[in-house]
């Protein structure tokens, strides 16, 4: 039994020190009883410890259970609460009798690096979130605990449901060998769609309209370089945001590649196995970064960056100092996901009742239309439990607590949103364990809250759906401070352009739906890092557009590619 353990722990070991080399880098509030309800009481390890059966059943006395946390940027939490002790942490203990102790809390941008040092050091958590990588290489070093009775125990009804939409692909992406060795975090429908982001009012100083066409982007990312579209008489503005990680959900260029009929994606902070292959003249899988559309939309970056359209720095800015130049009124178009108008604008017009920001769908560079990239069909993001937890099945308890107040039939508004004054917070982030909830929740909501708009009723509007539409017309009323209700569920926001994406050009997914591969997870950092490398340097002019087919495709093929390829082919794994 030791010399087994001793090869887990080596190949666990060997594995992410290649990674890190390579990277260097309750009372209930609603007064209704939960929809599943505890059942008869069992005993638990200790004899003198009673735990209720079933999704809701309480511990006593109490337990303990630790975990790690990230955070963002310039975070602000109700008086009194943090992410030790708020809402979440104290139903926990008084509900569940659990009690969840936070060993450490990082920002999010360094959270996968402390993590990685973690899972080598063996001081790892009773749960935690990892990505695809790492999930694969706990369960290959047997780390991670196996769920498949834990879920089969204790996960209640809105848990079962929401882990078991579109055909259970959820599900999917964290079972091994038929087992389920992690909760996943996302999945489902896919998201992740951009759109432009423009400043409206630079356009209507210009005399401009909306993009049409991947000609009208490029015409109007000029324009708000060379004929000063905030009218300051100052050459101080560029026309297109992006950030050194080139793929991104704020300033990055998924949605530019998307004009030009191409799908990659591979991010710098990423793990390097985030990946999407396309299906080929022949049918066989292919990276969609090596196809040539790339190439085209590569010499139309270069050209944008040699007039001075795009920041000269963008290359050691992070999302965060993209987002300073958005907030300091230097650049006014930005592609980027539907959460852009909740970081980092969303204060703008409230600063400043001139400024505004619209999303405009992606447009196309000839007359096909242009298909946005959707990726997260299968989950990316993973909540494991340590092999070693005295109490695996408390994690699935605190997700039913969390689908409970959040994503079920009786689900309490209190436990997503607080408003106060103006301020507006997101209290369903405190939770220890935020499940994936229901895909398409938000989409369903926006459509119920365009509905309501247009006829005054809001019987039908779910307790999320109606904070949308009640914090519309507080923005409409006057509080600029709502003004990014309006960006993300207004008639022209971003939830109606997803939607209109969805009904009109579907987006385009990745051929392959299965886990890294293991030639993924040992040369995927290294080719992440050429692949950025040679972008990054085609796009600011220091290297030759030809250099992709030679420096980046030619370089992905002989350095591990041609591998990934083989064994993306041998699973068997395409939707």
């Amino acid at each position: 039994m030791a010399s087994r353990k001793s090869r887990q722990m080596a190949i666990l070991l060997m594995a992410l020190v290649l990674v890190i080399v390579t990277a260097c880098s309750k009372e209930n509030t609603s007064g209704k009883e939960p929809s599943s309800k505890p059942a008869v009481t069992e005993t638990a390890k200790k004899p003198e410890q009673q735990v209720e059966a079933g999704p809701f059943g309480k511990y006593d006395p109490m337990i303990t259970v630790s975990t790690v946390r990230k955070t963002g940027d310039n975070e602000e939490y109700r008086k009194g609460e943090s992410l030790d002790d708020n809402l979440w942490t104290r139903d926990l203990q008084e509900i569940l009798g659990i009690k969840v102790e936070n060993k450490w809390k990082i920002h999010n941008s360094q959270y996968d690096n402390k993590i990685t040092v973690s899972m080598i050091s063996g001081d790892l958590p009773d749960f935690y979130e990892v990505d695809a990588k790492q999930l694969k290489q706990l369960v290959d070093a047997g780390q991670a605990a196996d769920l498949t009775e834990i879920y089969a125990n204790y996960a209640s009804d809105v848990t079962r449901a929401s882990l078991e939409e579109y055909d259970k692909i959820k599900l999917e992406g964290a079972t091994f060998d038929d087992k389920l060795m992690a909760i996943p975090l996302g999945g489902g429908a896919p998201g992740g769609m951009q759109m432009i982001w423009i400043r409206h009012d630079w356009l209507q100083n210009l005399g401009l309209e909306p993009p049409k066409t991947m000609d009208d982007v490029i015409k109007i990312a000029l324009a708000f370089t060379n004929d000063d579209p905030d009218g300051n008489n100052k050459n101080d503005t560029f026309g297109l945001n992006l950030d050194m990680f080139l793929f991104d959900g704020w300033a990055g260029l998924d949605g530019f590649f998307n004009g030009y009929h191409a799908y990659p994606y591979n991010p710098s902070n990423g793990s390097g196995t985030d990946l999407i292959f396309l299906k080929d003249a022949d049918g066989k899988p292919v990276l969609a970064d090596t196809l040539p559309e790339v190439k085209t939309a590569l010499g139309k970056l270069q050209e944008l960056y040699a007039a001075g359209a795009i920041h000269k720095e963008f290359s050691v800015a992070d999302g965060s100092k993209a987002g300073e130049y958005a907030t300091t009124g230097q650049v006014g178009m930005s592609y980027g996901e539907f959460w852009v108008g909740t970081w980092p604008i969303a204060s703008m017009k409230a600063e400043d009742n001139k400024v505004d920001w619209r999303p405009y769908p992606i447009v196309s560079a000839d007359s096909k239309p242009a298909h946005p990239l959707g990726r997260g069909g299968m989950p990316d993001k993973f909540m494991v439990v340590n092999k070693n937890a005295k109490h695996p099945e408390a994690v699935m308890k605190i997700l039913n607590y969390f689908h409970e107040k959040v994503s079920g039939p009786d689900a309490d508004e209190s436990y997503h949103q607080v408003i106060e004054g103006e301020k507006n917070y997101q209290v369903f982030g405190l939770s220890p364990v935020i499940g994936p909830g229901f895909s398409n929740a938000n989409q369903e909501d926006n459509d119920a809250v365009q509905q309501a708009l247009k006829t005054g009723e809001t019987s039908e509007l779910s307790p999320a759906a109606e904070g949308y539409y009640k914090g519309i017309l507080d923005y409409r009323n006057g509080n600029m401070e709502m003004w990014f209700w309006n960006a993300l569920f207004g008639p022209d926001g971003a939830w109606s352009i997803n939607g209109q994406y969805e009904r009109e050009t579907p987006p385009v997914l990745s051929y392959y739906i299965g886990q890294p591969t293991a030639t993924m997870i040992s040369k995927g950092p290294i080719l992440r890092d050429l692949q950025i490398k040679v972008f990054t340097e085609i796009i600011n002019g220091t290297r030759a557009l030809d250099d992709f087919d030679t420096a980046f495709v030619e370089e992905w093929y002989k350095q591990g590619g041609q591998e990934i390829l083989d064994e993306v082919v041998e699973s068997g794994r395409f939707h």
